[in-house]
């Protein structure tokens, strides 16, 4: 380069290590940088085998445990039954549970309204109404590079919608698999109530990094994902993780096919350096 700035990535790296490092340019060199790596730390209950029926309600963690993932399944059980369940529908070689996140509409006749299958790292706070207020973020420091797992899909039509998207309506539905690292003071707080509707924004300036995967058809197989955490600033440490999975991707619009079922299992965080 002649003059400006540029970035580089070292890769191979062990974790919790001392390292320095410099650039050079033909006979140029800079000067050295020491730096500390960090730690590996893994997802909770990432192969989602954990789970506990509590009245209808179905939770993704066990009886005795932490939480870590929560689902929207306390709002749906206000109309309906959980549709996010564990499965026995695994992957190849693998023991346990999956999640079974289901799109369908709740309630009785057309009273009611479409409940998207759901799965994200944080709190179901409270309901509002019919509405959910949940809290999305879990406390984390580290810096992953990826987050891998596998789905399968069953991609229904679009049959529902708030009246802003109409339009979509007989058009394929699309599931969604995203992550986030965040420097906000507290988790974040998503509210669907439309007189007062606060939803992530993935260019909050408090995002450090992000990263997003979609289907808007039938995966009938279980496949490989991989979703990479794009970084916008290297600098800053994140202190939340957030990683959500939807079987309808407007589903906090209450846009969705009724009969989507995404089926997602074994996450885990790469961090490859």
């Amino acid at each position: 380069h002649d003059g400006g700035s540029f970035t580089a990535r070292l890769i191979h790296l062990d974790p919790e290590t001392e390292y320095v490092a410099r650039a050079y340019s033909n006979n140029e060199t800079g000067a050295e940088l020491s730096f500390k790596t960090g730690k590996i730390v893994p997802l909770p209950n990432p192969s989602l085998d954990d789970w506990h029926l509590s009245g209808k309600i179905w939770n993704p963690w066990a009886s005795d445990a932490t939480s870590f993932w929560d689902t929207g399944n306390k709002g749906a059980t206000t109309l309906g039954d959980s549709n996010t369940v564990p499965s026995d529908d695994i992957p190849m070689g693998l023991t346990g549970k999956a999640a079974k996140l289901e799109t369908k509409f709740v309630g009785i006749a057309s009273i009611g309204k479409l409940a998207a299958g759901n799965l994200f790292s944080g709190v179901y706070y409270k309901t509002d109404g019919t509405n959910g207020i949940l809290k999305f973020g879990r406390e984390f420091t580290q810096r992953p590079t990826k987050l891998k797992g596998y789905l399968k899909y069953n991609c229904a039509t679009i049959s529902h919608s708030n009246t802003t998207m109409k339009h979509l309506i007989g058009q394929p539905d699309t599931c969604t698999v995203w992550v986030a690292l965040a420097d906000w003071e507290s988790p974040f707080e998503i509210r669907t109530n439309p007189s007062n509707r606060q939803l992530f924004d993935e260019n909050d300036p408090h995002v450090i990094a992000y990263g997003r995967l979609q289907y808007g058809e039938s995966v009938p197989e279980y496949t490989p994902f991989e979703v990479e955490f794009n970084y916008r600033d290297t600098q800053r440490v994140p202190r939340y993780i957030v990683i959500v999975a939807s079987a309808s991707k407007y589903g906090d619009f209450f846009t969705g096919g009724d009969g989507s079922v995404l089926i997602v299992d074994d996450f885990e965080l790469e961090y490859d350096y």
